[in-house]
């Protein structure tokens, strides 16, 4: 499905869909998980990060500063380069997981109430030995 993204719209036109599915679904499960949880800040991150790790999304290092939201984002294991490249069975040039991208930026905007934009600038799909994603605070509203 998601190959077929790429195939149909092209690499920029995939990342844009998928990162904006991404977007929606991290703002979504984070406010679900507040209402259902009534944790804020820093525990709700922590919770969304441990519920990620169970469901087998990959495994999340934060490292940002979250006065800024400047920083990065580690996933090792994640599950969509995993598919990728366990269906694909070759590297790709490009990094394929903008959806991954979008979830974590509205993760991050839903607990901090700012926005932020997030790029993957490392791939497993790549070679690498995780993904690796870069994390800037938005300048639009």
């Amino acid at each position: 499905c998601i190959r077929d993204s790429y195939n149909i719209l092209g690499e920029n036109g995939a990342d844009a869909l998928l990162y904006n599915v991404g977007y929606k679904t991290g703002k979504f499960y984070t406010e679900r998980q507040r209402d259902t949880s009534r944790v804020e800040k820093m525990e709700l991150l922590y919770k969304c990060i441990s519920d990620d790790f169970e469901a087998k999304w990959g495994k999340f290092e934060y490292n940002i500063d979250f006065d800024t939201l400047g920083g990065e984002v580690k996933v090792y294991n994640s599950f969509l380069a995993d598919s990728w490249i366990e269906n694909i069975k070759k590297n790709q040039s490009y990094p394929v997981c903008a959806f991954i991208s979008g979830y974590i930026a509205g993760i991050l905007e839903s607990v901090f109430g700012k926005k932020v934009f997030v790029e993957e600038k490392k791939c497993k799909v790549q070679g690498n030995e995780f993904c690796l994603f870069e994390v800037k605070k938005s300048f639009l509203r």
